[in-house]
Parts: structure tokens; sequence; C-alpha cells
């Protein structure tokens, strides 16, 4: 005769404790800590005097790449004129021209379609000076003579 064994919820917890971290690892998007995308500006640094045309180096938690091969992207564009931006597809891009001035730079994660993609950053910048600037130095450095705008 063939004894039957009760199922117990405590025969299981072994095999839960050892399978649980393979269960987190696997939802891991590694996407950004609170599990979604994020995007920051890594360059001009915040409050930095730049000419355009000028560099804007970014990191993303994603591939960027052009947005005909389905890969993320990132839209960047000056104080609340999101709808005048410059299409960056790699951790580099060149703002080709901006308004002189102290403004917002922002930088918005985008998908392929051009959607959201739920990350932006934003750091201040003040446009000025001769075209090609570095964009590293903050403002009120520049040397004397070169007045706000680098006449």
């Amino acid at each position: 005769m063939k004894t039957m064994t009760r199922w117990s919820p405590a025969r299981l917890l072994p095999a839960l404790v050892l399978l649980a971290p393979l269960a987190l690892a696997a939802c891991d998007s590694s996407d950004g800590a609170a599990g979604g995308p994020t995007v920051s500006v890594l360059s001009p640094a915040d409050g930095a005097q730049v000419a355009a045309p000028f560099t804007v180096k970014v990191q993303a938690s994603v591939p960027l790449g052009p947005s005909g091969s389905g890969a993320h992207h990132v839209h960047v564009y000056f104080d609340d004129n999101d709808a005048d931006y410059t299409i960056v597809e790699s951790d580099t891009g060149q703002i080709a021209k901006a308004p002189p001035g102290e403004h917002t730079l922002h930088v918005s994660l985008r998908n392929a379609n051009h959607s959201p993609a739920g990350a932006e950053a934003s750091i201040r910048v003040v446009v000025g000076g001769a075209p090609g600037g570095t964009g590293t130095s903050a403002p009120g450095t520049s040397a004397p003579g070169d007045g706000p705008y680098g006449y």
C-alpha cells in the first residue's frame, strides 16, 4: 500500500527562497533605478556659457540610434518650446542655433516614433560668445573685453 504525502506550504519554502532571486533578476529591465529609462546631460555643465554651434553630450540608460532603426533618440530644446527641437541619435549632438541669453536646455528621451519615453533632464545655460565654444565655463568667467555675447 502506498502512503500519500500531505501537501504543505512549508515544504515549498526552500524552493521559493532559492528561486526568488532568479525571478527578481528576470524582472530587472536595467532601465534605471525606478524601472523606467533615464537620461541626463553630461555636457555642457549646468550654468555653462555656450555659443552656437555647440555640442551636447547625453547619457541614456537605453541605446540611442536612428529612429528609423526602432531605437530611442533624444529631443533637445530650449525653455518650454518643445515643438522646436534638435534630434540627437547618439550620445553627442550638435546644436546649430540657440537664442542668446539665459535658458533652460531640456533633453527628452523619445521612442522611435517620437513619443515621450518617460525620461527628461534639464540644465541652465547662458548662450553667447564666440561660435564653437566648449560650453564648460560658468557665466561671468570670460576674459576681460569679451562681452557677454563675444562682441
